[in-house]
């Protein structure tokens, strides 16, 4: 009977430490600096607003290799993902809040996001193979602001939608992308330096399995 008690003991404490660390992370599971960038990166999640705050350094999610910080969840089939950013620090303009999908964690991934720019450029770049080069579909420059993202995957299809302060979401368009599943699924912050912090808030975030 002890033995058994002991066993239920651990069972409550294992679930309560996996609690714990959803928990800590809202949606997601993990934060992660790609790409190894000097300065370290960091990723908190406020439950009392449901907001995150994401802050990545980092030369760029560009050229065939990336170098920021990675908040993410692992998923499979359709999805959808919104969030509205707001950039806390100064920088260069190309600082980047991403939603992104990621094959893995490797500096040169596949990669399909939906950014926004410190300078107010919406754009959907992406890496189609490992080690190839990034391409972009921007949009033109609107300014900054606080923007809402929302990224939604249906098969192999990836339709995107903008809306800056407040006004509602309008589709940008979609593109065809074969990461396959399981993929990882999150927010992403570059400083677009090595030598510098982004710091940005997400609120507004949900994370919705779709058939």
């Amino acid at each position: 009977m002890l033995g058994m008690h002991r066993h239920l003991l651990l069972g409550l404490l294992v679930s309560s430490i996996s609690f714990a660390q959803n928990d800590k992370l809202g949606a997601f599971t993990k934060s992660y600096d790609v790409g190894a960038p000097p300065l370290k990166g960091s990723a908190e999640f406020d439950s009392s607003n449901g907001q995150y705050k994401i802050s990545g350094s980092g030369a760029d999610i560009w050229g065939k290799a990336d170098q920021f910080h990675f908040l993410w969840k692992e998923m499979s089939g359709n999805f959808s993902v919104t969030a509205t950013t707001r950039f806390l620090t100064d920088g260069i303009a190309h600082r980047k809040a991403v939603i992104m999908l990621r094959k893995n964690l490797d500096t040169d991934s596949p990669f399909v996001h939906l950014a926004i720019h410190g300078d107010g450029t919406p754009a959907v770049q992406f890496r189609n193979a490992k080690a190839d080069s990034t391409n972009t579909v921007d949009f033109p420059l609107e300014g900054p602001g606080i923007w809402k993202l929302k990224l939604v995957r249906q098969g192999n299809t990836i339709h995107v939608w903008v809306g800056k302060d407040g006004a509602p979401l309008r589709e940008l368009g979609h593109t065809m992308n074969r990461l396959g599943s399981p993929v990882l699924v999150g927010l992403g912050v570059s400083s677009h330096s090595r030598e510098a912090v982004n710091t940005v808030q997400f609120s507004d975030v949900t994370v919705e399995e779709l058939k």
